[in-house]
């Protein structure tokens, strides 16, 4: 290891890197006086403090490019084989004496969290470069990952591709539980096509310790592979360095194995959603239902992890019990109100899977399900958003005969749900007929209004490794014509019960003659 990281003269490899490194800090060099010269870092346009913070971003990139293209590259004994289902874990101590820390010393009180995972996209390489350089498709592709997210160019590339862009990103990424904080992000974006076909996306800190930030990401990202047939080979590695004491003890082991943030977490991820079935089967009623079922998603993580650009009332967090928020609401079709939500997390004595898969059990329904097992009992619609055999993806609308109050229609419920080695999602939301309608036949669905109510099951991880899941349940509830300060006791009752027999309902699918509540 030593002699491969250290002497040139022993490695062919190491030659070909070295090559490499001085060729692309030339092109630092060189797209530093092109973005100098095309946007004129001067006093008259962007400041003298924004032309030295610039070049500083610029500095740092042919390091953080260096030190991810090595961290692919290389295998046994710097990476190891996940103890915790599919991925790699990184030997810090051979890591630590191998790479100068590019970023500087760790923070104190800080412990390190590195991961590495391949998979292969059915995208090609030059179309996932651009999605990780738009910032409404990057957070799309990881869905339920990424909160609000932010970009500023600073460069668009060279030659009319996106060879050495770099983008300035503010971004919140999320584990989906309260019990976890956002890891809200300050990071540079670099893009360096390597060779043919192999293109290298790095992302690293800039700005660490301001505005309350208390995670650094170390050089992170992609390294791509164009594949004969058109797909793309990905390798990911995600390193951060966070102060651990600020999340729940429940979920530190989650977070220290890299199921929570790490790199397996982003590939399941982006299997999931990019895995789709082929384009010409994606038809406008499936598109049209894609999109409303991401968008009841994004709403769901953002209300459990208070993210996007929502803001919330805190109305009660007593330890032990649900948080309550609530907000002002109206939409489209002139419902205005009050919205209260609720979230929980606890712990379920079964595997994630396990609980998932009973979970759909439609005869199981209304074991779980408080307000919609009278609804959701059989498969009107469905469709899979993935075909890899691991991931389990797939939204449906849901029906039963129940009819909705003063319409002889039948309600619907549209459902998204997804699971993968990391863990699973089910959330779902009440639709009226003439709505789903609506969107089947290419109405807007960004005027549909949604509640959603949902469940996120990830793995467990204490001292003697995996057992159990931890469990979020969060709900939506409508109080129509309110104002903030009318809610009552009754109110915050109610959303509680809801809760509550929730976490009983769970607890009782995978052991019946358990009566516990919260």
């Amino acid at each position: 290891m030593k002699e491969f990281l250290k002497n040139p003269h022993k490695s062919i490899f190491e030659h070909k890197i070295c090559i490499k490194n001085a060729r692309l800090k030339e092109k630092i060099r060189a797209m530093t006086i092109q973005y100098n010269q095309s946007y004129g870092l001067n006093e008259t346009r962007m400041g003298i403090d924004m032309a030295i913070q610039t070049k500083s971003y610029l500095k740092l990139a042919p390091y953080a490019m260096d030190e991810l293209f090595k961290l692919g590259a290389l295998n046994d004994p710097l990476w190891n084989k996940s103890t915790h289902g599919q991925g790699e874990t990184l030997d810090f101590n051979l890591y630590e004496w191998a790479f100068p820390p590019c970023l500087g010393p760790k923070p104190h009180g800080f412990v390190s969290e590195a991961s590495r995972a391949k998979g292969v996209i059915p995208m090609a390489t030059s179309d996932f470069v651009e999605a990780l350089f738009n910032a409404d498709r990057w957070r799309d592709m990881f869905g339920g990952m990424i909160g609000r997210c932010t970009t500023k160019v600073i460069s668009n590339g060279a030659r009319g591709s996106r060879n050495g862009a770099l983008l300035l990103m503010r971004a919140e990424i999320q584990v989906i539980s309260s019990f976890v904080p956002v890891r809200v992000l300050n990071f540079i974006r670099y893009v360096n096509k390597h060779s043919e076909g192999l293109w290298v996306v790095v992302d690293y800190s800039v700005d660490f310790g301001t505005d309350k930030r208390l995670t650094r990401r170390c050089p992170s990202g992609c390294i791509l592979q164009a594949m004969p047939n058109g797909f793309t080979k990905v390798t990911w590695i995600e390193h951060t360095e966070y102060d651990e004491q600020l999340i729940h003890e429940n979920y530190r082991g989650l977070i220290r194995s890299g199921v929570g943030f790490g790199a397996q977490r982003w590939v399941s991820a982006l299997l999931g959603q990019c895995k789709c079935i082929a384009p010409n089967l994606f038809e406008s009623t499936t598109r049209c239902l894609r999109s409303l079922a991401q968008r009841m998603r994004r709403m769901f993580c953002a209300t459990v992890c208070l993210t996007g650009w929502e803001r919330w009332n805190l109305v009660e967090n007593v330890p032990g019990r649900p948080r309550i928020m609530a907000r002002m609401y109206s939409d489209f079709q002139g419902v205005s109100g009050v919205v209260m939500s609720a979230t929980h997390s606890v712990w379920i004595a079964a595997n994630h899977r396990h609980l998932f898969e009973m979970m759909l059990i439609k005869d199981l329904r209304s074991v779980w399900d408080v307000l919609c097992h009278t609804i959701a009992t059989r498969d009107m619609y469905s469709f899979p958003l993935s075909q890899d055999e691991a991931n389990f993806n797939y939204v449906s609308i849901l029906d039963s005969n129940t009819l909705q109050a003063g319409v002889n229609q039948p309600l619907k419920v549209l459902q998204e749900a997804s699971s993968d080695t990391t863990g699973s999602l089910i959330v779902y939301a009440i639709v009226d007929t003439p709505t789903i309608a609506l969107v089947m036949h290419g109405g807007d669905s960004s005027r549909v209004g949604l509640l959603p109510i949902g469940l996120s099951i990830v793995p467990y991880h204490g001292e003697s490794g995996e057992s159990g899941s931890m469990v979020t349940v969060g709900f939506h509830r409508l109080l129509r014509n309110q104002v903030i300060s009318n809610i009552t006791v009754e109110n915050i009752n109610t959303l509680n019960r809801l809760v509550a027999q929730t976490v009983r309902g769970l607890k009782m699918l995978v052991d019946p003659l358990n009566e516990e509540g919260m």
